[in-house]
């Protein structure tokens, strides 16, 4: 049973967001995810494939010179992965049974992928077809998606990670 690619997705993007808005290694950021979606996918994902996408993200925000923009870039691609399943179609929030957060058969997400992903998605905003974040909108107090709040909205210390 693996992690969905959406939020696998979701979580390279928070590995950036979190790294720029705090002051640990994006190793240990990563490492954050990387055991709190252990907890939820019992096939478990290495902190490589959270870091590697996430250094990629970090680099192209740098060349597009996103500065102040990156978090929201960040942010707003998370809210495009989780509610999104491609351009202009709305994933189904409310299975028939399970949940959205329920983990897939088979491995879907790749982390070369999610950087393309992200790419793709910049230039699409940059083109209006796929939508940003609602205002106020975070990862940490999506109520779709609690699992992946409760990871989002906690603190990383450098106690927990090692």
């Amino acid at each position: 049973m693996f992690c969905p690619d959406y939020i696998f997705d979701a979580c390279v993007a928070c590995t950036a967001r979190d790294f720029l808005s705090g002051e640990m290694a994006l190793e240990l950021v990563a490492k954050k995810y990387v055991n709190g979606l252990a907890e939820h996918y019992p096939t478990p994902i290495l902190g490589e494939e959270l870091t590697e996408p996430a250094e990629e993200i970090l680099r192209f925000l740098i060349e597009i010179e996103a500065n102040d923009e990156a978090n929201d870039l960040l942010k707003d691609f998370s809210y495009y992965r989780l509610y999104f399943s491609g351009i202009g179609r709305e994933r189904k929030l409310n299975p028939l049974f399970g949940s959205v957060e329920d983990a897939a058969k088979e491995r879907e997400y790749n982390p070369s992928d999610a950087f393309k992903a992200f790419k793709a998605y910049v230039f699409g905003l940059r083109s209006k077809t796929v939508p940003e974040a609602p205002v106020g909108w975070t990862v940490a107090t999506d109520e779709k998606f609690p699992k992946l709040a409760a990871l989002a909205g906690e603190e990383v210390s450098l106690f927990d990670v090692l």
